[in-house]
């Protein structure tokens, strides 16, 4: 049903971002972890030799300043390999490069465009975020009930006189919050949601880091907005209808999946080296076992996220029939989560106790899949289990599932 082969160039930014991991930010991602104060572990050498090399841009086309390469598949092969590396570092470059395709490209008008884009292009930590979560509301974030009809963003944007808004209000949890020099802002107006355009140097705008057990590489940042004044041009506009390859879900997944391949490469060669009963301990039986589990789990997360991407790349494909449709990307983020934190354990048990060990490789990965899974935890919510299992009334015999 689905013909997913990567295609030359495709494997070409696939080894472009495994040799920039390997050799620019794996060398360095276990001593920036280890450092207690937040400002000394962002990466800036790293992050702006990764964006000369296009990790910010390579999904804008190439009259905008990248390598036109927009498609999901290719993100999400980019995503894992540089995640391999340390998954904080991927976040920069992956969630900026995939909001670059939806906002510049897709979103904005011309006007817009000239305004953000050459500022994009020509600094090497123009890095972008979306700010939703808000403390204490309802929006998404009911882990097992679906959204109520009435819930708003207490976040407000008051209309002046002069055409532009005075936004207030606090958002929390922000991936690339802190540093982010665009942030795309969720917030009420009296004629409902809008999504502003708002820069990060404003007046008024007030950021704090968020301290993490894992990932802390990566930023997540409190976002508080004190009557920040935004033009009246800077309004984000809606996706166009029907447009699919929007969001950055499924590039998240492949991050997470990286996670779980860096645990475990880094496992296996534990094994080969590690000597127990005077043997290596992978020629154990039982150690085989459990790194054939966590090779098995790896390979089917991978097969749901590049599904998951191509779905998203080929929406003909689910309207002609030739496909059918279920909502690929929750069920790849979901199982992917579960699936890293399970890989992970599994690594650090046949560490033995140098898997409690801090420095330790291992140790951080845990810790890294403890964040990416309960990032993940949100999306099998009761709405898409519900679309999922009625995708699956057609395949499955009823009385499994519950249905009729």
């Amino acid at each position: 049903m689905f013909d997913i082969r990567l295609n030359e160039e495709q494997r070409a930014f696939q080894q472009m971002a495994r040799d920039f991991a390997e050799n620019e930010i794996k060398p360095i991602a276990l001593e920036l972890d280890a450092k207690p104060d937040w400002e000394d572990r962002i990466p800036w050498e790293v992050l702006k030799k990764g964006s000369q090399l296009g990790f910010r841009s390579f999904v804008l086309q190439e009259e905008n300043g990248g390598a036109g390469a927009a498609d999901h598949l290719t993100a999400c092969t980019v995503a894992e390999e540089l995640a391999v590396a340390d998954t904080g570092t991927a976040y920069y470059f992956m969630l900026t490069a995939r909001r670059a395709r939806d906002w510049f490209e897709i979103r904005m008008t011309d006007e817009q465009r000239a305004y953000f884009i050459p500022r994009f292009l020509e600094d090497d930590t123009y890095f972008t975020t979306v700010a939703v979560h808000e403390p204490d509301t309802d929006l998404g974030y009911d882990y097992f009930t679906e959204t109520p009809p009435d819930v708003a963003f207490r976040t407000r944007a008051v209309k002046q006189s002069d055409g532009s808004w005075l936004i207030n209000g606090a958002k929390n949890f922000q991936t690339v919050g802190y540093l982010a020099k665009l942030i795309v802002t969720m917030a009420q107006t009296p004629d409902g949601p809008r999504a502003f355009l708002v820069e990060g140097d404003s007046e008024g705008l007030v950021r704090h880091p968020m301290s993490k057990i894992g990932r802390r590489v990566g930023d997540n940042a409190e976002i508080f907005y004190d009557n920040v004044r935004v033009p009246p041009d800077r309004i984000l506009g809606p996706p166009p209808p029907g447009r699919t390859d929007m969001g950055t879900h499924v590039t998240i997944a492949a991050i997470t999946l990286g996670l779980g391949r860096a645990a475990f490469e880094e496992t296996l060669k534990y094994t080969q080296e590690r000597v127990a009963g005077g043997k290596p301990i992978i020629q154990h039986q039982a150690v085989g076992l459990f790194l054939a589990d966590m090779a098995t789990n790896l390979e089917a997360a991978r097969r749901l996220i590049w599904t998951a991407a191509w779905a998203k790349d080929h929406p003909e494909a689910f309207e002609d029939g030739s496909a059918d449709r279920q909502p690929y990307e929750l069920m790849a983020t979901a199982f992917t989560g579960t699936a890293v934190q399970r890989i992970t354990e599994q690594g650090m048990d046949l560490f033995g106790g140098m898997g409690v060990v801090q420095g330790m490789p291992i140790e951080k990965y845990v810790r890294d899949a403890l964040v990416q899974k309960h990032i993940s935890f949100p999306f099998p919510t009761r709405f898409s289990i519900t679309e999922a299992l009625a995708g699956y009334k057609r395949q499955v015999n009823p009385l499994l599932i519950g249905g009729n």
